[in-house]
């Protein structure tokens, strides 16, 4: 995967020069030049990080940071900032910034930094993925199956599932399979998984 970096700041030139370091580096870097045209010209679906300046002309980087939330822009933002903006830089970590970068830049700590970030956001993106993936396949299951699966993701065997819900074991094996199908699990394990992103959601008081 290639990730995208959105590069925002209004000194041409220190944008040219981010920008070649990064592209050498194999990313895909948008730049934008004030945070206007990076709020409704970047396509939030991308997976990166933003590298934001803390002084944008009249708005500073907290201000960008949370306009750039409120629009939808999840991606790890690290803070551009010079010597004396680093108290500001702490204050924008503390309101969600994944870190700072200091100018003049080390180019060695920015890679990193921006690594970092990205592959941070890659992984958030993927825990989202697998939650969604396993609500959809959680909501095929019948009232009956979802008992089934609760009691399974418990540690509950087939015997003892269907003592407790009064069926006989061969229906308890039928629902059983069903559960398996339809969470699209190979194995007690991914049903498991599956559990941590449906706790708190849907699990009944009953089971």
């Amino acid at each position: 995967m290639q990730y995208v970096v959105a590069l925002v700041d209004d000194d041409a030139g220190f944008r040219e020069a981010l920008q070649w370091l990064l592209s050498s580096s194999g990313y895909d870097v948008r730049c934008y030049g004030a945070l206007a045209t990076f709020i409704d010209g970047h396509d939030p679906s991308l997976v990166g990080c933003a590298l934001i300046d803390l002084r944008l002309g009249e708005e500073s980087g907290i201000d960008a940071l949370r306009k750039a939330r409120l629009k939808g822009h999840d991606a790890p933002a690290l803070m551009i900032s010079a010597y004396g903006d680093i108290p500001t830089a702490v204050m924008a970590v503390r309101l969600g910034a994944h870190g700072f970068i200091e100018k003049p830049t080390d180019n060695d700590k920015l890679l990193v930094a921006v690594a970092e970030a990205c592959e941070r956001h890659s992984q958030i993106r993927a825990a989202h993925g697998a939650a969604t993936d396993a609500i959809t396949r959680y909501q095929r299951l019948t009232d009956r199956e979802a008992d089934v699966y609760w009691l399974l993701v418990g540690g509950a065997a087939t015997k003892e599932f269907a003592a407790r819900l009064c069926i006989s074991t061969r229906t308890a094996e039928t629902h059983r399979g069903r559960v398996f199908e339809k969470m699209e699990a190979r194995g007690l394990d991914d049903l498991v998984q599956s559990s941590f992103h449906l706790k708190g959601l849907f699990r009944p008081d009953s089971v």
